[in-house]
């Protein structure tokens, strides 16, 4: 039976919740790439980039906590559904901090070989974050 990667994934979640930035670099592959179909998201191919990524969004949320709800592993990949609560008290994009609390979850897919992040694919609802930031109203907003 293989190694399971689901430590990994999870070293790499606490790592990046810690801002331990040091220990990031050492769970991703150096040529690690990042997806995402989500608008505007622009793909990463590389380890300092992902850091940076997820630098840019401490500073937009510096009390994020990302907990991993639930973890599937097949082979080397792990699908990880994974919750993210932080308050937007930077700038996001184009918009200003709100101050207000993103609560939402999304799905994220890990690839790893030699016990690295190769690859990532995250997914989430942006509509759904941009309406609780309170930078969108919902077509049937009541107000």
């Amino acid at each position: 039976m293989s190694k399971s990667n689901k430590p990994l994934v999870l070293a790499f979640v606490a790592a990046t919740n810690e801002q331990n930035w040091a220990k990031v670099n050492t769970l991703l592959h150096e040529n690690v790439i990042r997806h995402s179909s989500t608008f505007g998201m622009q793909t990463v191919t590389n380890s300092q980039q992902l850091i940076d990524f997820h630098k840019e969004e401490v500073t937009a949320f510096p009390d994020l906590k990302e907990t991993v709800i639930f973890m599937v592993e097949e082979g080397e990949l792990v699908a990880a559904r994974i919750h993210f609560r932080g308050t937007q008290l930077g700038k996001l994009g184009k918009y200003p901090p709100s101050g207000k609390v993103l609560d939402a979850y999304f799905q994220c897919f890990f690839k790893v070989r030699n016990e690295k992040i190769t690859e990532i694919w995250a997914e989430y609802d942006q509509l759904n974050g941009l309406i609780q930031l309170g930078h969108f109203k919902p077509l049937h907003h009541k107000d």
